[in-house]
């Protein structure tokens, strides 16, 4: 009798581990994080004629020299049957033969908190199925240190999502995929050429309102491209920078049209208070020792 359940055991067990395996749930595929910036060095299309008019020298630069930055996704279909190929491991060549099923997307965003004269940043967002997912986030205005992490969760045939790696063969599976803003002396000098093209509103101005306070900004920025985080002169020219940022701030009603110079500041157009948050950024990812205020 004993041995007879034994047997039993021994049967039903053997008879269940291929459901067992089936049923494995395994660490998510978390891909390298892309960085973002919220401006990029850009120009006009070749032979638009879009420069500095010299009269009768005929023209100089060209006047573009930033556009803005975009996230931008690119599923390659959504539909649940092979959907998101471009993001999800199943894709790839060694991957099952009989494809995939989406069960899920999602798409967190992350924003941290920045005390300035007028809100920026933005608000935090989770966004759930594959037809809710926006695919266009412009990042003029973003934090750095936003984030936004997208998870396609997906169904297979038994398979092995990473090879060598220590998942087991699986038939649940997610792909984990990350954008991170971010901000360089670099990525700050683009920003600032973006606000020293685009307008406020109609208001026949640019957003950075002055050549001489334009050229400053830049001028401070490029001295502090060529030099070293530990040395305390920087903290002398960063201050002195964010101090010049602080007193250019021009923070009027939305909507109101004024020449005055200066940075235009409103909860529409917070161009002076997101230069301000890049700057703090970038001082901390520095080390720069700035003195409390």
């Amino acid at each position: 009798m004993k041995k007879t359940i034994l047997l039993i055991m021994v049967a039903l067990f053997i008879i269940s581990v291929p459901a067992m395996a089936a049923r494995v749930v395994n660490k998510p595929i978390s891909h390298d994080p892309f960085l973002l910036y919220q401006a990029y060095c850009g120009a006009t299309c070749v032979g638009a004629g879009n420069q500095v008019n010299l009269g009768l020298n005929g023209f100089g630069a060209d006047v573009i020299k930033a556009v803005p930055g975009v996230l931008a996704i690119d599923p390659g279909g959504i539909d649940p049957v092979k959907g998101w190929p471009n993001f999800v491991s199943a894709s790839l060549p060694g991957g099952p033969a009989d494809g995939w099923t989406v069960t899920n997307v999602s798409l967190r965003k992350t924003v941290p908190t920045y005390v300035c004269t007028v809100a920026i940043g933005g608000a935090a967002v989770l966004q759930q199925g594959s037809a809710n997912i926006r695919l266009w986030w412009p990042l003029m205005y973003e934090l750095p240190g936003t984030k936004w992490v997208l998870t396609v969760s997906y169904k297979t045939s038994v398979w092995d999502d990473d090879g060598a790696g220590p998942n087991l063969a699986a038939t649940t599976h997610q792909d984990v995929w990350e954008w991170d803003v971010t901000a360089s002396l670099a990525s700050l000098a683009n920003l600032v050429d973006l606000f020293h093209e685009l307008p406020v509103g109609s208001c026949q101005v640019a957003l950075i309102n002055g050549a001489d306070l334009y050229k400053q900004i830049q001028t401070t920025i490029t001295t502090l491209e060529g030099m070293n985080p530990a040395d305390p002169e920087m903290a002398e020219v960063f201050n002195s920078f964010i101090l010049l940022l602080e007193d250019s701030c021009l923070t009027v009603d939305c909507g109101t049209c004024s020449n005055d110079l200066g940075i235009r500041n409103t909860s529409e157009n917070p161009a002076c208070c997101k230069l301000l948050a890049d700057a703090d950024y970038i001082i901390d990812a520095l080390g720069v020792n700035i003195p409390s205020k």
